[in-house]
């Protein structure tokens, strides 16, 4: 037993010299590739759903993937909000080298999740029908009878989304990004896998879809809860847990800018599926595809901008701020850089790639247009990814928060409402370049200042 705390100090103080001490640059290669390789397999397993559902010929069925989808991201909000607020506090406390609290904190964090996935559970089960409703799913009788059948079984996953979403997170801002990957793939390759079978095979259409969701993330829960329990890790023991004011209100606090950005855009994409539902069910399913092809761009930077999360946080904690800086400006020219690759990659070839997910003519024509007018914007927008992360990795939450909702909040959810009621159809197009211009000119205003002030 003394041999096993040994190890797991041994392994827990070469990780804080890693982070504080190692060459920077090859480190935010090594924590950032474990965050892009699962990053990229969840966009590709965000768009497998669609894929496949795209294959049956039916635009009700894919716009009801993308409307089930907009549940799901409220349920990843909760989650990143549980894992990075217990995570930004597992990584300061082991930059301060006091396990102890970072593993009471990791065992809340732990808990929060399973109480909170029970209650939706529960709620979703009762009020499904009118929670598709909410969603935007009444374009047609075919669209919200779909969406209710994969809904019905999504919400019964919601648990173990939740415990996954706070597993992966805290293990990946402990340092530990290997395991949080492994984590990720575990689940999604086996839904990956099982997307087919169930879709195309026996025939299950979307709720094909829902059930091979489920099995993955019960999986990937399992796994990431075991590789909490590694030497070198913090571990999660339940019994640790502390569901008072101070470790809530961290929480809370901590992982406020990820849940609002996640929840804001949410809230933006069900308003997004409305304002395309008056063009009906084509639009809903083009809107579905051209977010799910452009994504595909952000999500490596957001990948490689949680690479140096870890390095920012547990540094911020050490009290190493040049580090810091340093280590913003080589993550900020490596995504620009890559943004400035992908996007031209994505927007020549748009036609090709739009097919893949549709068979109707009329449906890929639309996110062609959408999905060329989100690349517009984007090779600029790694700015406003990695300071948003900067700013809650050093404890401003409340700058972090105003600047990772302005693009899907403040600027996206008046664009819905009222471009396309001006521009028609155009309107709908140039909702989310419009949102994203004026988003990085707010974090570039907001950013700057704090930049001045704390670093």
């Amino acid at each position: 037993m003394g041999l096993k705390t040994e190890t797991d100090e041994q392994k827990r103080e070469a990780r804080y010299k890693q982070m504080t001490e190692a060459p920077l640059y090859p480190l935010l290669l090594r924590t950032a590739v474990p965050s892009m390789m699962g990053m990229l397999v969840s966009t590709v397993y965000s768009m497998t759903d669609t894929y496949f559902v795209g294959k049956l010929g039916h635009a009700s069925l894919t716009a009801a993937v993308g409307i089930v989808y907009t549940f799901i991201s409220v349920i990843q909000a909760v989650g990143f909000w549980f894992g990075y607020g217990s995570g930004n506090y597992i990584s300061r406390m082991l930059g301060k080298r006091d396990l102890q609290k970072a593993e009471k904190m990791a065992a809340t964090g732990v808990l929060l999740a399973l109480l909170t996935g029970a209650v939706i559970l529960a709620a979703g089960l009762a009020f499904v029908k009118p929670l598709a409703v909410l969603l935007g799913a009444d374009t047609s009788p075919e669209t919200l009878s779909a969406t209710i059948g994969y809904l019905r079984i999504t919400v019964v996953s919601v648990p173990f989304m939740l415990l996954s979403n706070v597993l992966y997170n805290e293990l990946r801002l402990a340092g530990s990004g290997r395991d949080s990957m492994y984590g990720l793939l575990v689940g999604m390759v086996l839904n990956m896998i099982l997307d087919p079978v169930f879709i195309l095979g026996l025939h299950m259409d979307v709720e094909g879809a829902a059930f091979a969701s489920m099995i993955g993330q019960i999986a990937g829960a399992l796994f990431l809860f075991r590789s909490s329990m590694k030497d070198g890790n913090v571990h999660v023991h339940l019994r640790k847990a502390r569901m008072d004011a101070f470790h809530i209100k961290q929480i809370l606090k901590g992982g406020a800018p990820n849940f609002c950005r996640q929840g804001i855009s949410s809230i933006s994409s069900v308003l997004l599926n409305h304002a395309a539902g008056l063009y009906g069910d084509m639009a809903v399913a083009a809107v579905t595809i051209a977010v799910r092809v452009a994504y595909i761009g952000y999500a490596l930077v957001i990948g490689f901008g949680q690479g140096f999360q870890p390095v920012c946080a547990l540094n911020y904690g050490a009290g190493n701020y040049a580090r810091i800086r340093r280590g913003f400006f080589m993550t900020l020219g490596t995504v620009t850089a890559f943004l400035l690759v992908i996007c031209p990659l994505l927007y020549f070839p748009a036609d090709e790639l739009v097919m893949h997910f549709t068979r109707e003519t009329d449906v890929a024509m639309l996110a062609k247009r959408l999905l060329r007018a989100q690349l517009l914007i984007m090779p600029f927008m790694g700015y406003y990814v990695i300071i948003g992360m900067l700013l809650q990795n050093i404890g401003r939450f409340g700058r972090a928060t105003l600047v990772t909702i302005s693009e899907n909040g403040l600027f996206l959810i008046p664009a819905v409402l009222l471009l396309p009621r001006i521009f028609g159809l155009d309107g709908l197009i140039f909702c989310k370049p419009t949102a994203s211009l004026l988003a990085l000119l707010l974090s570039l205003a907001v950013g700057i200042r704090a930049w001045k002030k704390y670093l």
